[in-house]
């Protein structure tokens, strides 16, 4: 009896050595292919960076680069210059947005924004020229932007 089970055991292991594993091992080929830019990459890292360092109250930030200038023509509420700018869409996850309007409303953007800005500050230079920036509620309602310098309400 002891020996059946003994025979058994070793038939079992020799049996599983001929089991083909797929992927053991091996690194698939379309895994080392570069399909994303540095700049999409330096993006992704900073908004990364600001998820990590500020895990308890960080609101849904988004960075992308305008290459063509698309975004000003198309998520602005007038065409706006933006190739060659970063856009920072920037959506009120923890409801700082709320019962703010005017001038409070256009501070708490400033504010945002500018603690945003230090994590891309390596990447756009120059907060007035190199950056466009959309501030949006948690339901998805445009609430105002920033392009040039200036911090605007959105225009209904």
């Amino acid at each position: 009896m002891r020996t059946k089970k003994l025979l058994a055991a070793f038939l079992l292991g020799v049996g599983l050595c001929f089991v083909p594993v797929s992927g053991y091992g091996k690194v698939e080929h379309w895994m080392d292919e570069a399909k994303a830019s540095l700049m999409s990459v330096k993006l992704l890292e900073a908004r990364l960076e600001y998820m990590m360092s500020k895990p308890d109250n960080f609101l849904w930030v988004r960075f992308s680069y305008d290459p063509d200038g698309h975004v000003g023509r198309k998520y602005f509420p007038r065409i706006l210059d933006t190739e060659g700018k970063i856009w920072v869409m920037v959506k009120d996850s923890r409801r700082v947005f709320y019962y703010k309007s005017g001038g409070a409303l256009l501070d708490q953007f400033k504010k945002e924004l500018e603690t945003i800005y230090w994590f891309i500050e390596l990447i756009a230079t120059d907060m007035n020229t190199d950056i466009v920036a959309t501030f949006q509620s948690a339901e998805n309602v445009s609430l105002g932007y920033f392009y040039q310098g200036k911090y605007h309400l959105w225009e209904r």
